[in-house]
């Protein structure tokens, strides 16, 4: 069998489903044989950038639990990728880059788009190990299947996250023989976690739980990832721990439950950082590394609690908290065989006595007059308010970076088996827009939504292209105030509100959008105020909700972003409403 053909059979037979990448000359023989031998079971998806690819293969793996797949061909395709394995390897996403390479002859020797390394030439083998688990360059046939097991078992394994396997244009129609016998049949055999916790570590960590008075558990990002996620969750549940999730995954537990207690993080909600720093004792901290985004506002927290931490790789957790206790495996198993233990000695230690989840009020930012700003304008808190009812049920919402992203996750309540997505990891603007096609690629009766800045349009708005190709029901809301938000507040802050480098001419992104796809492939709107807005989002839903759609919020007027490094120790705050508190004094619309 040819390489090329046994590349595309296995990755097709493993039920991934998707390739996402952009051809070219080294990298075409993939999309010739996923043409040839998909069989309707794999498919090549064309991204208009690289990085959008990378950002899709990375989307799929985070919300769906898989392998995510994606290519490019050599030179400038291949660097461009990186930017996307690079989010990957930072936040352990498991994804495998398949990366063409100018042909063996040419090594050294002028070929176009050479990166072997040799002479003036980019090292590619040892710039892709730096941000992946596994990279080889496949130069021999005979050690392709080798390569290609080892590649996705990395991925998969321990701490998750991204290969890459470099093939020379020569490479792909040479004879690899016959799939060895032993060779993986599915993804499932080359995820399996090994559990290695001794019982006696798990009997102390209950009784540990059991005689906290009181416990939080904290959820990170590393639990959707995880071999049982659920397992975290109802252990929670049923032993009546109160339960935070970090901004990485806001949606991580049932926003309506009455043991969530809120995000934490620069984002998160200040009654769950007092909660911490001021009533909790035991701080049970599952699949998070507890980066500075997470522990910025929970530094007392963190000095005064005992912190036991659940998860695959410890080296982060004992940076940060140097007196934290690790248990380093898969946090599913852990908690799966901890349940076992639980139901022969229950307990149950519930929601907090008088505990009312709240939220920072929305303040106009000092360069706005506040005085002079029209009735009708729409303003960013106000705009999210109108979201909160038409978030997708069931579906996906992703956030992008800056101030529209830490706004909408510290007010927003997520429906349940809603996922949440942003990228944290590299931070890069952008990617959003391009990991919702990614996750809602084949998901039948769900829909996504994406909030992003007008910064992040105009650096992947294209890829909202590929799903008018693919035509995906995916909401994409632009909150556009002609500059780059979060950079202006920090220069209002701290240099003395000299801004440079942040704002720029007028950008009309409905116009723009508008050229990316017919009126009945892709739907279009624009709103100033909150009126426009309501009728707006109506007409989407009622008319278009299975196809793409591009919503412009213009937001003329700044508000400061729920930020902690931007916001005095005395902030306002109000109490959000939920089904048990109808009489709550203030809502966001109110606040707004």
């Amino acid at each position: 069998m040819k390489l090329i053909d046994a590349l595309v059979t296995t990755l097709r037979d493993w039920d991934l489903g998707y390739i996402f990448g952009v051809s070219g000359a080294n990298i075409e023989h993939l999309h010739d044989a996923v043409h040839r031998l998909g069989d309707d079971k794999l498919e090549a998806v064309l991204t208009k950038s690289e990085v959008g690819a990378a950002f899709m293969a990375d989307a799929r793996a985070r919300v769906h639990n898989t392998l995510g797949v994606c290519c490019s061909t050599s030179g400038g395709g291949m660097m461009n990728l990186a930017v996307g394995i690079a989010e990957s390897y930072a936040e352990s996403v498991p994804v495998l880059a398949l990366i063409g390479q100018t042909a063996t002859g040419f090594d050294g020797r002028g070929g176009f788009q050479d990166s072997s390394g040799l002479g003036r030439t980019v090292h590619a083998t040892a710039m892709w190990r730096s941000m992946t688990k596994y990279t080889a360059r496949v130069d021999d046939p005979s050690s392709f299947w080798t390569h290609l097991e080892k590649a996705v078992r990395a991925s998969l394994s321990g701490r998750k996250g991204p290969s890459a396997l470099l093939f020379p244009r020569d490479i792909y129609d040479l004879e690899v023989g016959p799939k060895p016998n032993s060779f993986p049949a599915s993804i499932d055999e080359l995820m399996a976690p090994e559990f290695t916790v001794a019982p006696s570590v798990l009997r102390q960590f209950l009784e540990t739980i059991r005689n906290a008075k009181k416990p939080v558990m904290m959820i990170g990002t590393g639990v959707s990832r995880c071999r049982n996620p659920e397992q975290v969750v109802q252990f929670a549940i049923e032993a009546g721990i109160p339960v935070v999730t970090t901004m990485g995954n806001t949606g991580a537990f049932p926003h309506e439950h009455e043991l969530f207690l809120g995000a934490v993080g620069v984002a998160g909600h200040p009654s769950a950082h007092h909660y911490l720093n001021e009533e909790a004792d035991v701080l049970i901290a599952v699949g998070t590394g507890l980066n500075i985004m997470t522990r910025g506002p929970l530094e007392k927290c963190l000095n005064r609690s005992q912190v036991i931490a659940v998860n695959l790789d410890p080296f982060e957790i004992q940076g940060a908290v140097p007196g934290a206790s690790v248990i380093q495996s898969d946090a599913g198993e852990v908690f799966r065989h901890l349940r076992n233990m639980f139901f022969q000695h229950t307990f149950y230690h519930g929601k907090p006595d008088d505990y009312l989840l709240k939220r920072f009020v929305p303040k106009i930012a000092e360069t706005e007059d506040s005085n002079n700003i029209p009735a009708e304008a729409l303003l960013q808190s106000q705009a999210i308010s109108i979201l909160q009812d038409y978030l997708p049920q069931n579906g996906h919402v992703f956030f992008d970076a800056g101030n529209c992203a830490a706004t909408s996750m510290h007010h927003l309540k997520i429906p349940d088996n809603t996922t949440t997505t942003i990228a944290l990891g590299m931070g890069g603007m952008g990617y959003a827009i391009a990991a919702a096609c990614g996750a809602q690629l084949g998901q039948e009766n769900t829909r996504s939504m994406v909030l992003c800045g007008d910064g992040a349009f105009l650096m992947l708005g294209f890829e909202i292209h590929t799903a008018v190709e693919l035509n995906l029901p995916i909401l994409f809301v632009v909150f556009n105030n002609q500059k780059h938000g979060m950079c202006v507040t920090r220069q209002e802050i701290f240099f003395e509100g000299r801004k440079t480098c942040t704002d720029y001419g007028q950008l009309d992104v409905e116009s723009i959008a508008r050229g990316l796809g017919p009126a009945q492939s892709l739907w279009t709107g624009k709103a100033s105020t909150r009126d426009e807005l309501n009728e707006l989002l109506e007409n989407y839903h009622e008319h278009f909700s299975n196809g793409p759609g591009v919503l412009e919020l213009n937001l003329p007027y700044e508000e400061v972003p729920p930020f902690t490094p931007f916001l005095d120790k005395g902030a306002q705050t109000y109490v959000v409403p939920t089904p048990m508190r109808k009489n709550s004094k203030l809502t966001l619309e109110d606040a707004a």
